[in-house]
């Protein structure tokens, strides 16, 4: 099995971590940022966003999905500054 994995800068604006679905048999993306971020769809917000906790590795599954699709992507959004976020993710 192979691996994506990659780091990206989250800001105040929804930000694309990773695409999701691909395999879309697999069990989701293990996440973690160096501050606490909130994730989710396009339209992510503090408000709305799942929240992860600074340096705590979340697996955010990806399969599933109620509309059929397979294709999406997971974003990302901080209250304010920026966070590295990390990802690995069965590709």
């Amino acid at each position: 099995m192979s691996y994506q994995t990659g780091q990206v800068n989250v800001g105040t604006t929804p930000t694309l971590i990773a695409m999701t679905g691909y395999p879309p048999d697999n069990d989701g993306i293990l996440v973690t940022a160096s501050a606490a971020c909130f994730v989710g769809g396009p339209d992510v917000s503090t408000s709305t966003g799942y929240p992860i906790p600074a340096s705590t590795a979340v697996l955010i599954p990806t399969s599933g999905s109620h509309s059929g699709s397979t294709e999406g992507g997971l974003y990302g959004v901080v209250a304010s500054g920026t966070a590295t976020v990390s990802f690995i993710v069965p590709g």
